[in-house]
This record gives C-alpha cells, sequence and structure tokens, in this order.
C-alpha cells in the first residue's frame, strides 16, 4: 500500500473507530470534509490578504458547522494573524471556533482538520497525519523501516510469492539483488514479456526448487495471463526450504487476485526530492564504474544523476512540469551509463585525464535528448523543454567549479554551484549535505507550483475518502441489526425499500431477472 493509500485507509480507520466507541458523535464534521463545497454566495464581503475562494469557504463552513458560525468575524478582525497563521511551517491553526478550550483531544485535532482543509487545502494531508496520531498514537502510521531480508527468510514459505509491487518507473529489483549479494545466496534474474522468458521461467522455477536457489521474474505485469498457471504451479509445488520467488511488477487491475491472495505482498515507491533521487542514483551504480579513469568520468556521471532527477522528479508535477506521465525510468539511466562510457572511453583512448573540451557534447546531447529520454516524448514543447535541459547541463562549463546548478535555493536567495570532486565519495558527501526539501525553483518552475499540484491532490484525497465513506455507509445499510423472525414487515420494508445499498439492489435485480427466465422455462402451460 503506498503512502497516499495508507493515509487513507488509516483515516477511514479513525472514523470507524470513533463511532464504534460511541463517546463522540463527529458525523456533521466527517460529512462536512467529505462533502461540503464552497457555495456560490453573492456580493460576500472582500477580506485583505484572502482569496475569493477561501472567503466562499469560510462562509460555507460558518453555515454549515455551529462551532464555525463566527469565523467570519473572526478573520476580518484578525487578518494578519491568521495569515501569518497560514503561511507558518508547520501549521498549527489558530483556535478560532467555539468551544476549542475545552475540546478533547480528538474532536480538536478533527476541528484542526476542518480549519485546514478550509482554508489552506493544500496541507491538508498534514492536518490529516496529526488526527490519525491523536486517534491511534503518532507510532500508528508512521510505519518501520522495511526489512526485506528478515521477511524473506521469516515471514514467507517457499511456495509462496514476493511481490513487489512499484509505481511506474520504479525498479525494486535491485534490493532483491543487493540482498542476495550481502548474503551470498544464488539468483536468477528474468525478464517476462516474451515466449522466451516464460520457457526460462519454467526451467529456473524447477531448478531452483529443487536446489534451493533464489528467481526473480521481472516486470510479471506483462503477461496477466501467464501469471494463472504461475499460480497453479506454485499451489502444487513442494519446494527446497530455502527456495524463494521474488516477482516485480506494476500495480494493475490485470494481476489475477489468486496471485496477489497466495504471495506476499510489498509495495515500493522513490523518496520524493531531488536530494533522494540523487542518492538512489548513485548508490546504485558501483564505485568501481564511477571511479574509473579518466578521473572526469565521475563529473560526467554526477551530471546525468543531476539530469536524470530533474527529469523525474518534474513528472510530479505533471502537467506542470511535464504535459502528461511519461515513463522515464532506470532502464534510462542504465542506457545513459554505458552511453557515457563507450563515448568517454573511446575519446580517453586508455588515459588519465580528458579534457572538457574533447568530451563529445554535441553526440552526448543528441543522444540523450532525442533517443534515450527524448525517445519517450511525443509533445512539441516537451521536446523543447528537454534538449534545453540537456543542453544546459551537459556543457563544457559544468568542469569550472563556480557553475551554477540552482540560482535561487530558497526564498532566502543563495545559489547552488556544482560540487568540486574526483570520486564518487565526493560527490555522496555533498548530496547528502543538500537540504531534505527543495522549492520548485530547483526543477525550473515557479514557486507556487507546490501550492497547485497539492491542491490537486488535496481535491483528489477527499474524492478518494468519499469512495471509501460509500462503502463503508452501504456495509452499514447491509448489516444493521434487524430481527427478521419476529418482524417480517420490517424486515421487507428495509431490503425491499429504496435504503438498500446500491450493490444489494444490482444483486437484486440480477436474481429477479433470472428467477423470472428459470420460471419461464420450466413453466408448462
Amino acid at each position: 500500500m503506498f503512502e497516499e493509500d495508507k493515509l487513507i485507509l488509516a483515516n477511514v480507520l479513525s472514523q470507524i473507530y470513533i463511532k464504534s466507541s460511541g463517546s463522540l458523535n463527529l458525523d456533521a464534521e466527517f460529512n462536512y470534509i467529505l462533502r461540503a463545497a464552497a457555495g456560490l454566495q453573492k456580493n460576500l464581503k472582500p477580506i485583505k490578504g484572502f482569496t475569493e475562494k477561501q472567503i466562499q469557504a469560510m462562509h460555507t463552513l460558518a453555515n454549515t458547522l455551529e462551532p464555525f458560525k463566527d469565523l467570519v468575524n473572526y478573520v476580518e478582525s484578525n487578518a494578519d494573524a491568521v495569515l501569518h497563521n497560514l503561511n507558518s511551517v508547520p501549521l498549527d491553526p489558530v483556535l478560532c471556533w467555539e468551544g476549542a478550550v475545552s475540546q478533547d483531544p480528538i474532536s480538536l485535532a478533527l476541528y484542526k482538520m476542518i480549519y485546514v482543509h478550509t482554508l489552506r487545502p493544500d496541507k491538508v494531508f498534514g492536518a490529516c497525519r496529526k488526527f490519525v496520531g491523536t486517534v491511534f498514537g503518532e507510532s500508528f502510521i508512521n510505519e518501520e523501516q522495511l526489512d526485506l531480508y528478515r521477511i524473506t527468510k521469516e515471514e514467507v514459505k517457499p511456495n509462496t510469492p514476493v511481490l513487489l509491487c512499484c509505481v511506474t518507473g520504479y525498479d525494486a529489483s535491485g534490493r532483491v539483488e543487493d540482498m542476495a549479494t550481502n548474503q551470498k545466496q544464488a539468483l536468477s534474474n528474468i525478464a517476462i514479456g516474451s515466449a522466451e522468458g516464460f520457457s526460462l521461467a519454467e526451467k529456473a522455477i524447477n531448478a531452483a526448487s529443487k536446489n534451493g536457489r533464489w528467481v526473480m521474474l521481472k516486470n510479471v505485469h506483462l503477461a496477466p495471463g501467464w501469471l494463472v498457471q504461475l499460480e497453479k504451479k506454485l499451489h502444487a509445488l513442494k519446494a527446497h526450504p530455502n527456495f524463494r520467488l521474488f516477482l516485480t511488477l506494476e500495480i494493475t487491475p490485470k494481476i489475477p487476485v489468486n496471485l496477489l491472495r497466495a504471495g506476499r505482498i510489498l509495495t515500493f515507491e522513490p523518496p520524493d526530492g531531488i536530494k533522494a533521487n540523487l542518492l538512489r542514483t548513485f548508490t546504485s551504480i558501483s564505485a568501481g564504474r564511477v571511479n574509473k579513469a579518466p578521473n572526469e568520468r565521475a563529473r560526467m556521471y554526477f551530471l546525468l544523476a543531476w539530469f536524470h532527477a530533474i527529469v523525474q522528479e518534474r513528472l510530479r508535477y505533471t502537467p506542470l512540469g511535464w504535459s502528461k506521465k511519461y515513463e522515464f525510468n532506470e532502464s534510462d539511466l542504465k542506457c545513459a551509463c554505458d552511453t557515457i562510457d563507450r563515448w568517454i572511453d573511446d575519446t580517453a583512448q586508455g588515459r588519465d585525464n580528458l579534457p572538457p573540451n574533447k568530451i563529445p557534447w554535441d553526440a552526448l546531447c543528441t543522444l540523450m535528448g532525442q533517443s534515450i529520454y527524448g525517445g519517450r516524448i511525443d509533445n512539441n514543447f516537451d521536446q523543447l523543454l528537454m534538449n534545453d535541459f540537456v543542453k544546459r547541463i551537459f556543457q563544457p562549463a559544468t568542469f569550472e567549479s563556480d557553475f551554477t546548478l540552482v540560482e535561487k535555493v530558497d526564498e532566502s536567495g543563495g545559489k547552488l554551484v556544482i560540487p568540486d570532486g574526483l570520486r564518487r565519495e565526493d560527490f555522496l558527501r555533498w548530496m547528502e549535505k543538500l537540504p531534505d526539501s527543495q522549492t520548485p525553483s530547483w526543477l525550473g518552475l515557479p514557486n507556487n507550483a507546490e501550492t497547485v499540484i497539492l491542491q490537486t491532490k488535496a481535491t483528489t484525497f477527499i474524492q478518494k475518502l468519499l469512495k471509501m465513506q460509500t462503502v463503508t455507509d452501504d456495509e452499514d445499510l447491509a448489516y444493521q441489526d434487524l430481527d427478521f423472525s419476529a418482524d417480517s414487515e420490517r424486515r421487507k420494508s428495509v431490503i425491499g425499500g429504496n435504503a438498500r445499498p446500491v450493490w444489494m439492489k444490482n444483486l437484486g435485480d440480477s436474481v429477479s431477472q433470472w428467477l423470472t427466465i428459470i420460471l419461464r422455462r420450466n413453466w408448462t402451460p
């Protein structure tokens, strides 16, 4: 389960817990978050520093929940203080509703979430985390670091496949390969997607199940039909105690349900940010490869890592970063590494140093911008952006100590210049000193791009919560406590009336149609 989905589930569980405890009645508050939308009231008095949308939302909240009835008046009287509070990091809402001082912790956390949802919807994720933490404890939402080796050795049986589910563009196979190398465990890697891959996979599983090797099948989501056969094979397999099967795949509804039920599912998604992306790229390339002569090779790898991070991180801001979600992934990075090695080796001819002006920049820019990364692009404007990034990063000036990577690091200003190093370790130390979070300006985007994206994500988040709430309401309605034996009339009115959930109505219609068909066929006049 991905981070956003965990937060949605945790919120739903919080609602169920509060409702089942019976000590609090917060249905109206939850209903406001999920269903209330800013009205279209006209001639509202403007408030300095607040947008029309915020003013509309304040009036809607004041007219919906009684404790917030004086919210508009409070904001008008304390506009500067409220604005300062809304822009603070982290955001700790002012207690501007009736009875806030005497509220219990859970209600207080929920009301703070409502306040943030109304005035700063882009920050609703943090407020939701605090609410869940108040209900279940801080450790509930903060999951411990995944120990893949412990899970593999202690929690998984030989005939239980380990499904490594990843977001598009991220490959978790490296985790398994590193684990196998550290444990000196034999591992067979097979890419799925062709008839040859199927036969190799069958042979590898048959052999490894007898001698205790590990097998990893990559990109199995490309062959959902074959996975049905694989699930049946594993069900009847009598495997060696040390045998393990790993499957890497992207999230897709085409994966057979029985395989998901039979396997151990682990989800992987890359952390956000330039720093995390750079570290992930550099740690995935061996020191021997980066530090190989000539000395300029390490800097070329750094330039590639920076370029790869920019290209991938802009995907988070689609359609602002790119016009669509292109699948820039690890295979592009590996291909680019091979390209750099080939051209550097051919040019250096075994020498320890290579003058920057002798590096074939034009060839590298063309291959990066038109083939390796640019080959995925089908939009003219995106192609212009790609070409500009390539020319900006891959040029002789990057070997100068004062070359600027980022013109404005944060709101206080300041430039980020390229690190001065010749070894992989030098660049890693520089990367680890970078701030954990970066502004969109690092990616060549306006700083308000983050707010736009977070607002869009917040809207999607609330929509998903509403869908989950609808399912929960239907279940409550379907399984409410009824006296079926003593009150047949009540049973008829509920089961046959409009109070039924949608799935029950559809099921009832289908059953009625089948009964009609059966009776018609069996009826003999």
